[in-house]
Protein backbone atom coordinates (compact mmCIF):
# COMPACT_ATOMS: atom_id res chain seq x y z
CA UNK A 1 0.00 0.00 0.00
CA UNK A 2 2.89 2.35 0.78
CA UNK A 3 4.10 2.03 -2.79
CA UNK A 4 0.74 3.06 -4.24
CA UNK A 5 0.05 5.90 -1.77
CA UNK A 6 3.40 7.57 -2.28
CA UNK A 7 3.07 7.38 -6.05
CA UNK A 8 -0.45 8.83 -5.95
CA UNK A 9 0.76 11.68 -3.71
CA UNK A 10 3.61 12.44 -6.10
CA UNK A 11 1.32 12.50 -9.15
CA UNK A 12 -1.27 14.67 -7.36
CA UNK A 13 1.34 17.19 -6.21
CA UNK A 14 3.01 17.37 -9.63
CA UNK A 15 -0.37 17.84 -11.32
CA UNK A 16 -1.37 20.59 -8.89
CA UNK A 17 2.02 22.30 -9.28
CA UNK A 18 1.63 22.18 -13.08
CA UNK A 19 -1.89 23.67 -12.83
CA UNK A 20 -0.58 26.53 -10.70
CA UNK A 21 2.24 27.19 -13.19
CA UNK A 22 -0.36 27.18 -15.97
CA UNK A 23 -2.29 29.86 -14.08
CA UNK A 24 0.91 31.87 -13.52
CA UNK A 25 1.25 31.92 -17.31
CA UNK A 26 -2.28 33.40 -17.60
CA UNK A 27 -4.03 30.11 -18.27
CA UNK A 28 -7.75 30.38 -17.62
CA UNK A 29 -8.97 26.78 -17.60
CA UNK A 30 -10.46 25.92 -14.22
CA UNK A 31 -9.52 29.19 -12.56
CA UNK A 32 -13.11 30.35 -12.01
CA UNK A 33 -13.89 27.46 -9.65
CA UNK A 34 -10.66 27.59 -7.64
CA UNK A 35 -11.09 30.83 -5.72
CA UNK A 36 -13.70 31.24 -2.97
CA UNK A 37 -16.41 33.80 -3.64
CA UNK A 38 -18.90 35.65 -1.51
CA UNK A 39 -22.63 35.26 -2.07
CA UNK A 40 -22.58 38.22 -4.46
CA UNK A 41 -20.02 36.42 -6.65
CA UNK A 42 -17.05 38.60 -5.70
CA UNK A 43 -13.80 36.78 -5.00
CA UNK A 44 -12.73 36.58 -1.38
CA UNK A 45 -9.21 37.36 -2.56
CA UNK A 46 -7.38 37.71 -5.84
CA UNK A 47 -4.14 35.76 -5.87
CA UNK A 48 -1.10 37.42 -7.38
CA UNK A 49 0.99 35.70 -10.00
CA UNK A 50 3.89 35.63 -7.55
CA UNK A 51 1.73 34.06 -4.84
CA UNK A 52 0.46 31.46 -7.29
CA UNK A 53 4.06 30.73 -8.30
CA UNK A 54 5.03 30.25 -4.64
CA UNK A 55 2.16 27.78 -4.23
CA UNK A 56 3.37 25.91 -7.34
CA UNK A 57 6.91 25.73 -5.92
CA UNK A 58 5.54 24.50 -2.59
CA UNK A 59 3.51 21.78 -4.28
CA UNK A 60 6.56 20.73 -6.30
CA UNK A 61 8.57 20.56 -3.06
CA UNK A 62 5.82 18.40 -1.52
CA UNK A 63 6.16 16.05 -4.51
CA UNK A 64 9.94 16.05 -4.10
CA UNK A 65 9.66 15.27 -0.39
CA UNK A 66 7.38 12.35 -1.21
CA UNK A 67 9.91 11.16 -3.81
CA UNK A 68 12.68 11.29 -1.21
CA UNK A 69 10.50 9.52 1.35
CA UNK A 70 9.74 6.82 -1.23
CA UNK A 71 13.41 6.43 -2.16
CA UNK A 72 12.98 7.60 -5.75
CA UNK A 73 15.29 10.57 -5.17
CA UNK A 74 18.32 10.77 -2.91
CA UNK A 75 19.10 13.98 -1.05
CA UNK A 76 21.77 14.58 1.60
CA UNK A 77 19.13 15.10 4.29
CA UNK A 78 18.68 12.98 7.40
CA UNK A 79 15.60 10.78 7.24
CA UNK A 80 14.25 12.29 10.46
CA UNK A 81 13.89 15.64 8.68
CA UNK A 82 12.10 13.97 5.78
CA UNK A 83 9.70 12.50 8.33
CA UNK A 84 9.16 15.93 9.89
CA UNK A 85 8.42 17.31 6.44
CA UNK A 86 5.85 14.57 5.83
CA UNK A 87 4.17 15.40 9.17
CA UNK A 88 4.08 19.07 8.17
CA UNK A 89 2.44 18.19 4.84
CA UNK A 90 -0.13 16.07 6.69
CA UNK A 91 -0.85 18.95 9.08
CA UNK A 92 -1.22 21.47 6.23
CA UNK A 93 -3.79 19.31 4.48
CA UNK A 94 -5.65 18.54 7.71
CA UNK A 95 -5.96 22.28 8.35
CA UNK A 96 -7.10 22.89 4.75
CA UNK A 97 -9.65 20.08 5.10
CA UNK A 98 -11.03 21.62 8.30
CA UNK A 99 -11.09 25.05 6.69
CA UNK A 100 -11.52 28.63 7.80
CA UNK A 101 -15.07 28.34 9.19
CA UNK A 102 -16.33 30.66 6.46
CA UNK A 103 -15.38 29.94 2.83
CA UNK A 104 -13.27 26.75 2.61
CA UNK A 105 -13.13 23.28 4.10
CA UNK A 106 -15.74 21.20 5.87
CA UNK A 107 -16.49 24.06 8.26
CA UNK A 108 -17.46 26.57 5.56
CA UNK A 109 -20.74 28.44 6.01
CA UNK A 110 -21.05 29.76 2.45
CA UNK A 111 -22.03 26.71 0.40
CA UNK A 112 -23.86 28.06 -2.65
CA UNK A 113 -21.01 29.26 -4.90
CA UNK A 114 -19.35 27.26 -7.66
CA UNK A 115 -16.19 27.12 -5.55
CA UNK A 116 -18.11 25.90 -2.50
CA UNK A 117 -19.62 23.01 -4.45
CA UNK A 118 -16.22 22.07 -5.90
CA UNK A 119 -14.73 22.36 -2.43
CA UNK A 120 -17.37 20.09 -0.93
CA UNK A 121 -17.14 17.36 -3.55
CA UNK A 122 -13.53 17.58 -4.72
CA UNK A 123 -11.07 19.93 -2.98
CA UNK A 124 -11.84 19.03 0.65
CA UNK A 125 -11.96 15.25 0.00
CA UNK A 126 -8.64 15.55 -1.84
CA UNK A 127 -7.14 17.38 1.14
CA UNK A 128 -8.47 14.69 3.48
CA UNK A 129 -6.97 12.00 1.24
CA UNK A 130 -3.59 13.76 1.25
CA UNK A 131 -3.73 14.07 5.04
CA UNK A 132 -4.63 10.41 5.56
CA UNK A 133 -2.17 9.11 2.98
CA UNK A 134 0.72 10.95 4.60
CA UNK A 135 -0.27 9.65 8.04
CA UNK A 136 -0.49 6.10 6.69
CA UNK A 137 2.92 6.43 5.06
CA UNK A 138 4.42 7.68 8.32
CA UNK A 139 2.97 5.00 10.58
CA UNK A 140 3.80 2.14 8.21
Amino acid sequence: MEFILSKINIVVFLFLAAMHLYWVCNGQFGIAATIPTKLNGKRVFTPSRFGTFIVAVGLFLFALLNMVFDGLVQLPVASIYIGYGMWIIAAIFLLRFIGDFKYVGITKRFRKSVFARKDTYFFSPLCFFLFVSHILLLID
